[in-house]
């Protein structure tokens, strides 16, 4: 009996050891297949994604889209979908690709590169608070040129154009061969309010343009358009245009421009035969055309290239019909295209054309309702209230302007911008202290920025404050950046207020081997500070002859006011004359 159960004991033994490993055996086997079904489903994906590749590469755009879909329903959180539709939206500058970059970086599998389309993705979009910890840490250890261009471009956009053009420096000294590199440090300079940056700028841009590709494509666009070139230069810059058997809208709009320049008296025939070559375009280019049309006031032309019904179908070319139309003062056309059923344009925009045709009809309280109502639309919205902002500057309703430039402020990636729009806006309307509270904000949003600080002092020595500090503040800017001939105008000015008058004339003489300066290039403010210094210094014709050259709506009240030598009475013709009034009658005419 005790063998009988012993062999019982044995047998039972072995048939759960049986049942286990059948068990085991059996969850392996689901284990695989579910394994291998997500290995197929993965495989599938890639190559989907891989089709894809190939599609986008072939300029195929929505069979390539196509492709991507299929690849993240098979694997949604694949690296190798999500890269691809990633890369196919930044390629079409679609809103959405700041957020698949942001999915892709977050895989095991991203790469360096992969976070650096990230940043430059949310840089385009404006989403400066969300790249700014990303590109902090791409930057430290040794960053390669890409992540410097990187921070040069967030630089640019978030307001600090000094630092900008420090990263676009080192990125150039990292890579003194690469030409994206030096075509980027040249569009920084070509836009600085300094001649010498610009010369510069000019000088790189030349150099590039006589090479092939892209870069000279770009530094052709920069070079066309820069203010300091001579007939010789247009024209030569023309032929490398016309030279271009496959110009895009862009460049063929930039050489219309070039001739026009060269050749104004035939200014209807390039304006029929640029309207000719692109009227039947699709909608990109016409509206490319539109806009160029309208700025150069052609706007029957504007209306006239498409009609009302392809408008509506379209927003950008609504909106330049709307501009074509408020430019020829037709408000009840204006009127009825907005109260259109079919629109589709945002409301803050509905609203800013809304409160410029009452404004325009002396409709005040209209005006003044719907422009405050397109303030409150745009709310936080940082691209609908710079268009806000600029609709209402550009249709003269500097307080809304000022309104909404204030709100755009509050989000701290736009506040040096709308700050800088602020202080140009009371610099026109003549009020001094928001002009000064503005240029306060700004050098405190950028201590770095060496232009923003010479700025703010130049402005508290126009209005005689702190002037011993400021005065040391302005010999300091100019001694260090003495090729900047704005730094030496604010320490002129120092120097005028210091009752040291040749001094301040000693500034506008520039570093050995400086150019002269051309006056007739210059803002109008550095021109009434020249002729206080040329008043100062007893050369009463000379100033005369620069006052002749000032618009007298272009200059401040302070600028008005400037006391030449402080005020001391000085010997005019036959009586005895205050100098502060001798140029203040010769400003106001």
């Amino acid at each position: 009996m005790a063998a009988d159960r012993a062999e019982r004991l044995a047998a039972r033994r072995k048939v759960i050891i049986v049942w286990w490993v059948a068990g085991v055996l059996l969850l392996a086997f689901i284990i695989g297949s579910r394994q291998a079904y997500h290995w197929a489903k993965s495989r599938r994906a890639a190559q989907f994604a891989e089709a894809g590749d190939q599609l986008s590469a072939a300029n195929k755009p929505e069979e390539a889209a196509s492709k991507f879909r299929a690849a993240l329903q098979l694997d949604p959180m694949g690296y190798r979908p999500l890269l691809g539709a990633a890369r196919l939206a930044s390629k079409l500058g679609r809103p959405e690709a700041s957020d698949l970059w942001g999915e892709v970086v977050k895989l095991s599998e991203a790469t360096l590169q992969d976070r650096q389309a990230y940043v430059e993705s949310l840089t385009a979009t404006g989403r400066f608070k969300i790249a700014e910890p990303i590109l902090t840490a791409l930057l430290k250890g040794d960053p390669d040129t890409r992540t410097l261009l990187m921070a040069s471009s967030y630089s640019r956009n978030t307001g600090d154009f000094a630092k900008a053009v420090e990263f676009a420096r080192v990125a150039v000294k990292r890579a003194p061969a690469d030409d994206s590199a030096r075509a980027a440090l040249a569009n920084l300079l070509a836009a600085s309010t300094d001649a010498a940056e610009r010369e510069e700028a000019r000088k790189i841009l030349w150099e590039l343009s006589a090479k092939e590709g892209t870069v000279r494509e770009q530094a052709l666009q920069v070079l066309a358009v820069a203010p300091e070139l001579s007939a010789d230069e247009r024209a030569r810059i023309l032929q490398m245009f016309d030279a271009n058997p496959s110009l895009g809208v862009k460049d063929s709009l930039l050489a219309s421009d070039l001739r026009l320049q060269l050749h104004p008296e035939d200014a209807d025939k390039i304006f029929d035969q640029t309207v000719a070559r692109w009227n039947n375009s699709e909608a990109p280019d016409l509206n490319q055309l539109a806009l160029w049309l309208n700025l150069r006031g052609r706007h029957e032309r504007v209306l006239s290239l498409f009609s009302e019904d392809r408008a509506l179908a379209d927003n950008q070319l609504l909106l330049s019909r709307l501009d074509g139309l408020a430019s020829l003062q037709r408000w009840n056309d204006v009127e009825t295209l907005l109260n259109h059923p079919n629109l589709t344009l945002d409301p803050s925009v509905l609203e800013s054309f809304r409160a410029r045709a009452a404004q325009e009809k002396n409709a005040t309280m209209d005006a003044e309702m719907h422009w405050s109502h397109a303030i409150s639309l745009a709310a936080n919205d940082a691209g609908k209230l710079r268009f806000v902002a600029g609709f209402a500057e550009k249709s003269h309703a500097d307080g809304v302007a000022l309104k909404a430039y204030e709100q755009l402020a509050k989000i701290p990636q736009f506040a040096v911008g709308a700050y800088r729009a602020t202080q140009r806006l009371s610099a026109r309307a003549g009020d001094a202290r928001v002009q000064r509270s503005a240029a306060e904000k700004i050098a405190a949003l950028t201590p770095d920025d060496p232009n923003a600080a010479d700025h703010l002092v130049y402005l508290r020595l126009l209005a005689g404050a702190e002037v011993v500090e400021n005065f040391e503040k302005a010999k300091s800017l100019a001694e260090k950046f003495p090729d900047r001939l704005s730094f030496r105008v604010t320490a002129a000015l120092g120097y005028l207020r210091q009752h040291d008058p040749g001094m301040a004339l000693a500034q506008f003489k520039g570093p050995p081997g400086a150019p002269p300066i051309d006056w007739q290039r210059t803002p109008p403010a550095w021109r009434a500070v020249y002729a206080a210094t040329l008043l100062a210094n007893e050369q009463a014709a000379a100033a005369a002859e620069i006052i002749k050259t000032i618009p007298r709506d272009r200059l401040t009240p302070d600028h008005l006011q400037l006391r030449c030598a402080g005020g001391i009475l000085h010997c005019v013709g036959a009586g005895v004359r205050c100098r502060r009034f001798l140029f203040h009658r010769r400003l106001r005419g």
